[in-house]
């Protein structure tokens, strides 16, 4: 009977033990996955930050540019605004097959990216 308990006894340390062996996975796993999205997050936004600052440049340049052959000043910045309306708004029409989906599809791939290689 002694032996017995003894068996009993062993086995519930052993699924303790699994459990919380199972449980610091489960917590590595999410530490590793959270830190692999803040991460990319944060070099898309310095990426982004530099192509905006870049965009904006290059967006006044045409401004200037359409301005000096229209011969009036407002008329490049006019210009380039009624261009980025346009675009928007043909963005804003196809916001979910252009942005929202490929987004979506993009952060599950990235989620499940570990998982796929294993």
């Amino acid at each position: 009977m002694e032996n017995e308990k003894s068996t009993v006894d062993q086995f519930i340390d052993h699924v303790e033990d699994y459990f919380q062996t199972r449980q610091e996975l489960v917590k590595l796993i999410a530490a590793e996955k959270s830190s692999t999205v803040i991460s990319t997050m944060v070099t898309s936004l310095v990426l982004i930050s530099i192509f905006l600052l870049a965009f904006v440049f290059a967006s006044i340049a045409l401004a200037y540019g359409i301005s000096q052959y229209a011969g009036q000043a407002y008329a490049g910045f006019l210009a380039v605004a009624i261009i980025y309306l346009a675009v928007g708004i043909l963005f804003y029409v196809n916001r979910d097959k252009w942005l929202k989906t490929p987004m979506a599809n993009v952060i599950i791939k990235n989620f499940f990216k570990q998982q796929q290689h294993d």
